[in-house]
């Protein structure tokens, strides 16, 4: 019989709630100003273990930068 973690998916992905994937990105704040910048968030993708990092960062920029600032605008 499997023991099912709360936090794994049917797929066997591990879940996140919010906060902890908004602390979990805090961790990648390179520079303490309390935003994600693209190249922040392609490390984060990378470390993650995700592919083409640079590209997939960019484009995940455009949909949560309301503000055209180029940052992640809540976290």
């Amino acid at each position: 019989m499997a023991i099912k973690s709360r936090n794994i998916s049917a797929d066997g992905k591990r879940e996140m709630t919010i906060n902890e994937f908004k602390r979990w990105l805090k961790k990648f704040d390179a520079d303490k100003d309390g935003k994600i910048s693209r190249k922040e968030l392609a490390e984060a993708v990378h470390v993650s273990g995700g592919w083409f990092a640079k590209l997939k960062a960019k484009h995940k920029i455009r949909n949560v930068d309301s503000n055209g600032n180029g940052y992640v605008d809540e976290i």
